[in-house]
């Protein structure tokens, strides 16, 4: 089982999410909506994992953008294999200019982001990844206009198989380009 984690102001049924789901048929994935406060996000994920490995042992997690940065911290915890795509691995950087009132892409929920749930993403942070190997594939578009890739790259260079585009967006245009590695990443 994959479990996809989806990015700021998004849901489950991100395109990301879908595209995994109905392109990976072999591999179940689910896509959970999370809350936006980082701590109740970490609880109800660690909870959902903490499920499906007593039901799945062989479960991987994958994460776009603020997802990235969960399932980085996720992957570390439990020791699960992990796909970042285009992930926000510092994202404070991006997050503070949405400090304040929000409204969620897919839900049209508004919620107010405040500096306490921009510290509470700090203590979510794996600063040096490849201190405590776990399997990674990172995936990222060169052509990100929110993050840049090149803190990905530098993180992970010596602990990840890394895939670099070089164009698209922070959308992450190369679903389809990178299939097959996913699952190739998945079954080994």
């Amino acid at each position: 089982m994959i479990i996809y984690l989806h990015g700021f102001n998004s849901t489950g049924k991100s395109a990301k999410g879908r595209f995994l789901k109905e392109n990976l048929q072999s591999i179940p994935v689910l896509t959970p909506t999370y809350h936006y406060d980082p701590q109740l996000a970490r609880i109800y994920l660690e909870n959902l994992i903490e499920y499906h490995l007593r039901r799945e042992p062989r479960l991987m997690l994958a994460g776009a953008s603020l997802g990235g940065f969960y399932a980085q911290y996720l992957a570390h915890r439990f020791r699960l294999k992990t796909v970042l795509i285009n992930p926000a691995l510092m994202p404070l950087t991006t997050l503070h200019k949405y400090l304040g009132e929000n409204t969620n892409f897919y839900t049209g929920e508004t919620y107010s982001l405040t500096q306490r749930h921009l510290d509470a993403l700090l203590e979510l942070d794996v600063p040096s990844p490849c201190v405590e190997s776990v399997p990674t594939l990172l995936l990222v578009d060169k052509g990100d206009e929110v993050i840049d890739y090149h803190t990905a790259v530098t993180r992970y260079r010596d602990c990840a198989q890394i895939m670099m585009f070089e164009d698209g967006d922070h959308q992450f245009q190369h679903m389809t380009k990178s299939l097959s590695a996913i699952q190739t990443f998945y079954n080994t």
